[in-house]
């Protein structure tokens, strides 16, 4: 589930060429006294948070849309919208009692939900739109909640209490949902979810828990089949496999459903069979019997995952010093098997082959006999940057000053450019790729910026020193593969890896988070409820709207310290042009930590000045 989020941002003022391009410019010093911060909604109206409550204007005249005078110094780390709807979220702490959290319809400034004085923290949120609902994941002191929110009325349906959770991290910044598996709906409708070593199944209609389920550790494995209407449980380093009624919970595992190590993973594959990883092997479950369909598991040493692929099984073993990758046929029969030099943490199929990754060594080994595809290994450090140029059809990777080129229909990779040194960047700094039309391809970081042309040349490399404090910015990128579990000196940004399995998947243009403020493009235009033949419209939206983005369309912004010898060092906002590296706009910040918001939809910066001046400009 993709979240939009948005940077919000302090006290700024113009340095030049911005004065003929303000759209227009609004004090709000009498209706707020003060501007603690400014948000955009997904509908585009700027939310303005300050001493004498939380109102909206609308983004292209600045008028004020509505004002709620009630809701004063609303938390800004609180503020979370809600994907593709004109829906947000607030918490604020009122004068006498508890902290209240809030859902507004930003359009109009309605609150369709109000926790009021029952303490409710939203933490997360799914929206099951075949099910016409939001299901609001709340939290309450140390106990959880799950909350039924309806999008035919915007009104909430039930609140179910799921119990206490222990150690829990009682922060709504990282909203990280509790919910490890699922949700599920079984043939009855009814809600089935996993946290931790528990299961709750629970009424879809009215939130009654129907039948919880304990195991004695933390579940691995939780699948539900509607062939059989059958739920798979694996627990973590538990040598069985439980199969559950949903409707009761009680056990119904077959006598012959034994594993001979402990269980990796339970997957279901395009035929609507479950694979089964363990240990010891894998293995393919007929979710009509309920047994295994192979007399004897397939084996690897170190397997740690298999996928499902029209050519067979991909199984993969992965140790530290070396693994192993093989093919193996419908029957559980290995087609080929190929080993790999170094923990390989990439691998995905492509058109000629699987593409594999390691802390060693890359390249493809083709379907028919597991051969290397490339006469060459190419040897990654740290984790390549990537993206896509559209022009050529090429995946291009960037690592350790060498740029190359893969062509994912001929399998061909080549070396484009050698020996290209970027400014202040080291082996392990996490750089994020961009495909510049007519330009190149941008490698950046949140201080760092340059260009390589297609042809391999630098256009230019920059760095800018960052502010003395930049506290409570998000990271541009996780790094290092430790993160995702894995205790390998390996440094990057892990999300070239998820770049790489939307190519390989055949995605080639997407919206991803590739620095802080990066908000990805709400994919819903509209949003349905309904059976097929009676749909109602919950929300249309007339244009697609992304939410706030430092790096948008020819411009990258970068915030920076600027010294000088005959002047007091300040900090500003460049606006830097992609395809030449010059600024092309400068704002002089009064305040280190910057604040303003980019509308990429209508090429228009918002700014806070002077914690009351709101004024908007044209890029």
């Amino acid at each position: 589930m993709k979240k939009i989020y948005v940077i919000f941002l302090a006290i700024l003022s113009i340095s030049f060429g911005y004065s003929q391009d303000k759209l227009w410019e609004v004090d709000l010093k009498e209706t707020l006294y003060e501007v603690g911060w400014i948000k955009q909604s997904n509908d585009g109206l700027i939310i303005a948070s300050g001493a004498k409550g939380l109102l909206a204007m609308n983004n292209t005249t600045g008028e004020t849309v509505w004002h709620n005078k009630e809701l004063k110094a609303v938390d800004k780390n609180t503020f979370l919208t809600i994907d593709g709807l004109p829906l947000f979220y607030v918490e604020y702490i009122p004068l006498a009692g508890k902290t209240r959290g809030i859902i507004i319809n930003s359009s109009n400034g309605d609150i369709v939900f109000d926790t009021k004085d029952d303490g409710y923290r939203i933490k997360d949120f799914t929206i099951l739109q075949n099910n016409g609902v939001i299901l609001f994941e709340l939290t309450k002191d140390k106990e959880r909640y799950l909350m039924s929110f309806s999008l035919k009325t915007w009104k909430k349906e039930w609140i179910t209490a799921l119990g206490e959770s222990k150690g829990f991290i009682k922060s709504l910044i990282s909203k990280r949902s509790f919910i490890d598996h699922g949700p599920y709906f079984n043939k009855e409708n009814n809600l089935i979810i996993g946290i931790k070593n528990q299961i709750f199944t629970i009424n879809g209609t009215n939130g009654e828990i129907l039948w919880k389920h304990e195991a004695d550790k933390r579940i691995k494995a939780l699948v539900y089949s509607d062939i059989n209407n059958s739920l798979y449980l694996g627990i973590k380093k538990s040598n069985k496999l439980t199969v559950l009624d949903p409707i009761n919970g009680s056990d119904i595992t077959p006598g012959k459903l034994k594993l001979r190590g402990t269980l990796i993973d339970v997957r279901p594959d395009e035929a609507n069979n479950l694979i089964v990883v363990e240990t010891e092997g894998f293995n393919i479950i007929d979710p009509k019997t309920n047994v295994f369909k192979w007399k004897k598991s397939f084996k690897i040493d170190f397997l740690d995952e298999v996928i499902p692929h029209p050519k067979g099984f991909i199984a993969i073993g992965k140790h530290e010093k070396d693994g192993t990758i093989a093919l193996v046929n419908p029957e559980g029969d290995k087609i080929w098997d190929s080993k790999v030099k170094g923990y390989a943490y990439y691998v995905t199929p492509t058109e000629k082959g699987i593409m594999y990754v390691s802390t060693e060594r890359s390249n493809i080994l083709d379907f028919v006999k597991g051969k290397d595809v490339w006469d060459k290994d190419v040897k990654f450090k740290s984790i390549p940057a990537v993206t896509y140029d559209e022009k050529e059809e090429k995946v291009v990777l960037f690592e350790n000053k060498k740029g190359y080129k893969f062509d994912l229909k001929s399998g061909q990779i080549e070396l484009f450019a050698e020996d290209i040194a970027l400014e202040n960047v080291k082996k392990k700094t996490p750089l994020v790729a961009e495909y510049v039309k007519d330009g190149g391809y941008l490698l950046f970081t949140e201080q760092h910026i340059s260009l390589l042309s297609p042809t391999g040349t630098l256009k230019y490399t920059q760095y800018y020193e960052p502010a003395s404090s930049l506290k409570g910015f998000a990271q541009m990128a996780e790094i290092g593969l430790a993160v995702a579990g894995v205790d390998l000196d390996i440094g990057g940004a892990l999300e070239n890896i998820d770049q790489l399995s939307a190519l390989s998947s055949g995605v080639y243009r997407r919206s991803t988070d590739q620095n802080d403020g990066t908000a990805t493009e709400s994919m819903v235009a509209g949003l349905y409820v309904g059976d097929g033949q009676n749909m109602a419209t919950v929300f249309e939206i007339t244009k697609t709207r992304y939410s706030n983005s430092k790096s948008i369309k020819d411009h990258q912004f970068i915030v920076a310290k600027i010294k000088s010898d005959t002047a007091p060092t300040k900090h500003s906002i460049n606006m830097i042009n992609k395809k030449t590296g010059a600024i092309d706009k400068q704002i002089d910040l009064l305040d280190k930590t910057p604040n303003y918001l980019i509308d990429v939809i209508d090429d228009v910066i918002f700014i806070n000045e002077k914690n009351h001046l709101i004024s908007s400009y044209k890029f």
